[in-house]
């Protein structure tokens, strides 16, 4: 069992964007349906999408397509949520 990162933890709780972004994602969906979904800009919601795969909390299905990847949550993005939803 992977322990859990509290510095994770805290980056997507201070974001209620990264929070939201976590919980659609549990689904597939590409970055314009999340930025449409969360009420966000495209140039937004594809940066919350960034943030959230560069910490490993997500990742994309389809990596070869330059349009139309698909991303979704990680195991860890799954635990950070739990923990999010404990505290």
């Amino acid at each position: 069992m992977v322990a859990i990162d509290w510095e994770i933890v805290g980056y997507v709780k201070r974001s209620k964007n990264r929070l939201n972004a976590l919980k659609f994602l549990e689904k597939p969906m590409m970055p314009s349906e999340l930025a449409q979904q969360m009420k966000l800009s495209l140039t937004h919601g594809s940066k919350v999408v960034r943030e959230l795969n560069s910490k490993k909390l997500i990742r994309c299905l389809n990596e070869e397509l330059k349009v139309g990847r698909l991303y979704v949550v990680t195991t860890i993005g799954l635990k950070v949520l739990k923990k999010i939803k404990e505290l």
